[in-house]
């Protein structure tokens, strides 16, 4: 009876460690059959009354500490998130600011120019909205 009543205890306790407001979806984000790492920038998300908004650094500081993942040039950046964005965009960062293009198919071209650059992809959900900040090098 004990055993029964503790892990009964135990199921609450861990349901209710879930209850807090949970931040955007994580990405994973590949070329090829390499996965790209990133950082995510600011965001804001509210679910059930609850809400949180985030704001970072830049992206350039936010990925000045990570090493551009070596792709070749022209290859295709897929965006998988498990929770589908309403809206997605990209853009690489470049003099302070993004021009931002419509993510179609969940696909992104690379430049076919050689280079290092940092792309910023930027989702939206009924939720709320999020930013993530990765660098790229075609070689």
């Amino acid at each position: 009876m004990k055993k029964w009543l503790l892990a009964v205890l135990l199921c609450i306790f861990l349901s209710a460690c879930e209850v807090g407001i949970q931040g955007p979806p994580q990405p994973v984000l590949t070329v090829g059959k390499k996965e790209i790492m990133y950082e995510i920038g600011p965001y804001s998300w509210h679910k059930n009354g609850e809400g949180i908004a985030v704001d970072t650094a830049g992206p350039e500081e936010l990925v000045e500490h990570t090493n551009a993942v070596a792709v070749p040039p022209g290859a295709v950046l897929v965006i998988d998130f498990k929770y589908r964005p309403d809206g997605l965009e990209a853009g690489i960062w470049k003099n302070e600011q993004a021009n931002f293009k419509r993510v179609k198919h969940n696909k992104i071209m690379l430049p076919n120019k050689k280079g290092t650059y940092i792309y910023i992809i930027h989702a939206k959900w009924k939720e709320g909205d999020a930013t993530y900040a990765l660098r790229i090098a075609t070689k």
